[in-house]
């Protein structure tokens, strides 16, 4: 098993190939490439001819360019007001469906009241 490095024309690390076998291997080792692997927390490794070299996690962050919030696009801010207006009106639906409902559900109850009363009152009137 072996790794192989490889550097571009910068000599900046560009990948690596995993050899299950050496007889895999390329022969001759191509000249942009070595087994010597780059240590570990190493940043931007670069290929000296003998040995990676790069730079720490602290100097690597130090060069990042600062973060700026993303301020979002007029179509952006039109599309969250939409979207607000859209979950409104469908809660605002839903209360509504389910105050009729209640109200069917009543409106149904007294009609069955009232026609137990009037099915009650008629049978009484005939029985005497």
């Amino acid at each position: 098993m072996k790794i192989l490095y490889f550097w571009d024309s910068n000599f900046k690390l560009v990948n690596s190939i995993f050899y299950q076998n050496e007889e895999d291997m390329p022969s001759p080792m191509p000249s942009n490439a070595t087994s010597v692997a780059p240590a570990d927390g190493l940043y931007e490794p670069s290929w000296n001819g003998s040995a990676w070299v790069g730079i720490t996690r602290e100097e690597w962050l130090a060069q990042q360019p600062a973060a700026t919030p993303a301020t979002p696009t007029t179509d952006q801010k039109f599309q969250a007001q939409l979207a607000l207006q859209m979950a409104t009106m469908q809660k605002n639906q839903a209360e509504f469906n389910a105050q009729v409902l209640l109200q069917l559900a009543d409106l149904k109850e007294s009609l069955e009241t009232s026609a137990a009363s009037t099915a009650s009152a008629t049978s009484t009137v005939e029985s005497k």
